[in-house]
């Protein structure tokens, strides 16, 4: 089970909590719902879309290795191809 650690009062929150408020508070804003994790991967994508290092993202989220980063956040976005084309143009190019 996956728990998060409330920072205000520094006590742990099972997940389904957290699931289950954030849902409430979507629901509220009338806004679709997105799991807390979907947000978490989304965070990690745009962090590696910026630029980020690896290293600096698998730490951040808590891995054990920058392999399971690469694993799970590091499939070919759009964006990310673009810029490896155009590094790679640039290259040849130069």
């Amino acid at each position: 089970m996956a728990y998060f650690l409330h920072k205000q009062n520094d006590r742990w929150l099972l997940s389904n909590v957290v699931r289950d408020y954030f849902k409430e508070v979507c629901k509220q804003a009338n806004v679709p719902f997105l799991s807390p994790h979907a947000l978490r991967h989304t965070h990690a994508v745009h962090l590696l879309e910026s630029g980020a290092n690896i290293k600096y993202v698998s730490e951040r989220l808590g891995h054990k290795s920058v392999k399971v980063t690469a694993d799970t956040y590091l499939h070919v976005t759009e964006k990310i191809e673009n810029e490896a084309l155009d590094l790679y143009s640039d290259y040849i190019n130069f």
